[in-house]
């Protein structure tokens, strides 16, 4: 969620849906920033089954269910999905089979947020990168790149303030801290007509005259048909007269892992304290290469040893991540990078804290008081020593 922005979900009631809780989530890490062969969003659940309290965790887990349970909440968040390839059977043979069974027996909701919280600016990774201390952070390496467009619509000068909001709060108009941001420049409309038609000003068969202003914004490639969609419905032609030109310049780059500086230059003995200290719940080893000046270091939360070249060709002499194998070591020792190997769990387990102070900001900003929402207490490491 782009820091500044006016809330997309607007719960009018002392209660949100599942489905509401899922569109919060979605302004931190929408949807369309996982990778392709991600899962994420809804796992199991009824979408307009009404939040009695959320438990966030990383894993969805035998545990974690009856914590929720026993806390008297019906929907979990996680960071990673609950269902990650297609089920064939859902039966009581298999672990996953029997925890499913257990939340529709509970009437329990699974939401999942993966890949998308790893990408998302202000998402895990970032988290991460504070949590080391790096500044003047940046993307290490590039998921995708979206194209930017800019629609202009030309509307009634009466209706021009609500058509503007409802394309912004559909996604157009963000730049930078900033949403809604638009230009309007104000002409003369006309148009005849024609047998059949319905006109909201003028008359059948004469030629109508209407003030009306030229509204421009632009929007990210993602967004399109729902701005398009939003200005559509609160338009109030019968034909809406509009136009979409693809900008060369700017596109949104999304991308995995970050690489930022150090505010002092350590070496690698005084790098490793700092990391042990940054992520005290991780299970650290250490291996590479030796280095005594470390100033630009990079990081991936989770599994993120395949871009060990893409730290040391982006200059980094350190690299944080988890589940790091003998070969990856060695070829960080080649590359002359020290690579810090945290553990899965160790990089990731900041994830419910993260979903849940921003689960609960989004809901004190909509009053909403009567929903509890916890980290889970029972979540650990699978490894245990």
């Amino acid at each position: 969620m782009i820091g500044g922005a006016r809330s997309q979900v607007e719960v009018t009631e002392e209660r949100a849906t599942v489905k509401q809780i899922g569109q919060i989530v979605e302004q931190l890490a929408p949807k369309h920033l996982a990778e392709s062969w991600d899962n994420v969003g809804l796992m199991v659940g009824q979408q307009q089954m009404a939040v009695t309290g959320i438990v966030t965790a990383l894993d969805v887990t035998e545990a974690v269910v009856k914590e929720a349970i026993a806390k008297g909440c019906n929907l979990i968040v996680s960071h990673h999905p609950l269902i990650f390839k297609g089920l064939k059977q859902v039966t009581d043979e298999t672990a996953l089979g029997r925890l499913v069974l257990k939340l529709i027996s509970h009437n329990i909701a699974v939401y999942s947020a993966h890949t998308n919280l790893d990408i998302a600016q202000g998402g895990l990774n970032d988290l991460a990168a504070a949590q080391i201390g790096l500044a003047e952070v940046t993307g290490l390496e590039v998921t995708a790149e979206e194209g930017i467009y800019k629609v202009v619509s030309f509307v009634p000068t009466t209706h021009t303030e609500s058509v503007l909001t409802a394309m912004g709060d559909a996604g157009a108009g963000y730049i930078g801290n900033y949403s809604h941001c638009t230009f309007h420049s104000e002409g003369t409309g006309t148009f005849l007509p024609l047998e059949g038609a319905q006109p909201y000003i003028g008359n059948v068969g004469e030629l109508a005259k209407v003030t009306e202003d030229r509204l421009e914004t632009i929007v990210p490639k993602a967004k399109l048909q729902a701005v398009i969609d939003a200005m559509k419905e609160a338009h109030p032609y019968e034909e809406v007269a509009y136009e979409v030109y693809r900008l060369v310049e700017p596109s949104k780059v999304e991308t995995i892992g970050r690489i930022g500086v150090l505010g002092d230059t350590l070496g690698w003995e005084d790098f490793i304290e700092l990391i042990k200290a940054a992520f005290p719940q991780g299970r650290a080893r250490f291996g590479g290469a030796k280095v005594e000046a470390i100033t630009k270091v990079a990081l991936c939360t989770g599994a993120g040893a395949e871009f060990i070249k893409a730290a040391a060709k982006a200059g980094a002499q350190a690299y944080v991540t988890g589940d790091v194998k003998y070969h990856d070591m060695q070829l960080a020792q080649e590359l002359g990078l020290l690579v810090a190997d945290v553990g899965h769990f160790g990089t990731e387990v900041g994830a419910s804290s993260l979903l849940a102070a921003h689960i609960e900001m989004k809901l004190r900003e909509q009053a909403i008081t009567t929903i509890p929402v916890h980290i889970s207490e029972t979540q650990s490491d699978f490894f245990f020593a």
